[in-house]
């Protein structure tokens, strides 16, 4: 493991290109481009909303301006100092127990919207043991009775992305003061950047913007983010430039929640959805703060715009339940 696994986080399974971030527009447009390409093992079921089916891999997204005034997060402004700080101390007062290694992460999700199929919507489901050496999910093979399939998992040597025990330790062992840890994320940020040709972002705003998603990405790695780790993301995201915080939102799936989010220099709106007074992670999602032109995506009678109003939501994602089973198969 090095440095480099940072910028690793779990989804769930559903065929989707790998995190390579390699333009600040597609970053906002479709989380999946948020990571580098490389080998990713099977066990990679993650939690970290904003995901993308496959059909999105070949959007990239370039500010145009103009269109329609974006919607409100929310109606009620507060600040995101005290909400923050509130999550931090809810959650941090939590018991840290470290799951076994062969109890595995149940996880149910629900996505909805893309740039290219807006009616799009899937649940998906999957477990992952806590070692990541099997994962298993139901074949959901049409005209044929639900089965259940266990994989066993060969570790990757090569590979930058983490099991939820790995997860687990690397979250609980951050710096505690929230200063030391954006410290480490601006240099992990200003290093990748370097290592993309300084495609991802050219300023410090951009760079904000990228720590910002990293660890929304750490907050939504569920029973594999331990109560300290959550606590100290909290009280870094509070001191991101730019970060806004709003009350009486809703997630995906309509419940009810705060919203935290940050707007990037690219005019995509990032923000993620807490649960109302438990500060649990509901769900992730992006929308156009600009007008967002589609990339290769000529325009086409009868099929999708080739550009995203501002206002539009480009993805969501809820995770509708995450917890620890006994054993495949096994739902809450």
């Amino acid at each position: 493991m090095n440095d480099l696994e940072e910028v690793g986080a779990f989804r769930a399974q559903v065929p989707e290109p790998g995190r390579d971030r390699v333009a600040p527009g597609r970053e906002r447009l479709v989380r999946a481009a948020a990571r580098p390409r490389h080998r990713m093992p099977v066990w990679r079921v993650g939690l970290a909303v904003g995901t993308a089916a496959a059909g999105a891999a070949a959007v990239t997204a370039v500010v145009t301006g103009g269109g329609d005034p974006p919607p409100p997060v929310a109606t009620r402004p507060v600040s995101a100092t005290q909400v923050l700080e509130r999550a931090a101390t809810a959650t941090g007062a939590r018991p840290d127990h470290r799951p076994g290694s062969h109890q595995w992460v149940y996880t149910r999700t629900f996505q909805a919207g893309q740039p290219d199929a807006p009616s799009f919507v899937q649940h998906m489901e999957s477990w992952v043991r806590f070692d990541g050496l099997k994962t298993a999910r139901y074949d959901q093979t049409p005209g044929k009775k639900p089965r259940l399939v266990v994989t066993d998992v060969k570790p990757d040597g090569d590979s930058e992305e983490r099991s939820p025990a790995q997860w687990y330790d690397y979250l609980r062992a951050l710096p505690g003061a929230p200063s030391a840890l954006l410290a480490r994320m601006d240099r992990r940020a200003d290093a990748y950047n370097a290592e993309q040709h300084h495609r991802l972002f050219s300023t410090a705003d951009g760079r904000d913007q990228w720590v910002f998603g990293r660890l929304v990405d750490f907050l939504g790695q569920g029973p594999s983010a331990p109560p300290s780790g959550r606590a100290t993301i909290f009280r870094a995201l509070a001191e991101i430039p730019g970060v806004q915080v709003k009350e009486g939102t809703k997630d995906a799936m309509g419940r009810a929640g705060t919203a935290v989010s940050r707007t990037g220099p690219d005019g995509m709106r990032e923000e993620f959805v807490l649960a109302s007074g438990t500060y649990d992670y509901l769900g992730r999602r992006f929308v156009a703060v600009k007008a967002q032109a589609l990339a290769k995506r000529p325009a086409v009678r009868g099929g999708p715009s080739p550009v995203i109003r501002a206002g539009t939501v480009a993805d969501e994602q809820a995770v509708e339940v995450t917890t620890v089973v006994d054993r495949p198969g096994q739902r809450p």
